[in-house]
């Protein structure tokens, strides 16, 4: 089993879960989140999501399923960024990670 973490603005939410109901993602759970940058940290990811003190409104999704269902969500994120330009701007984020044990 894989736990599925997705990152979006708050404008990209009804796009991410437009992509879990393509996938055919049963059931996830989702927040809001406020997002902030300090300036004594960068991290190393790419057009990370808020630029400024202010912060920025974001959402977090999340969801374990197989390996073959979060693999197909992950593709689609990436075909998303690169199709609507977000890469370069606030691009979706999204992890795997393996769950080694549940109770």
């Amino acid at each position: 089993m894989k736990l599925l973490i997705i990152l979006s603005i708050e404008e990209y939410t009804d796009d991410v879960r437009k992509i879990l109901a393509r996938q055919k993602v049963p059931i996830y759970s989702e927040t809001e989140v406020h997002g902030f940058r300090t300036d004594k940290h960068q991290p190393e990811i790419t057009n990370w999501f808020a630029g400024d003190e202010h912060g920025i409104y974001s959402s977090l999704f999340f969801s374990i399923q197989n390996e073959e269902c979060v693999k197909r969500v992950i593709d689609e994120v990436k075909a998303y960024n690169k199709e609507t330009g977000a890469e370069k701007q606030n691009p979706l984020h999204a992890y795997s990670l393996s769950v080694e044990e549940s109770a």
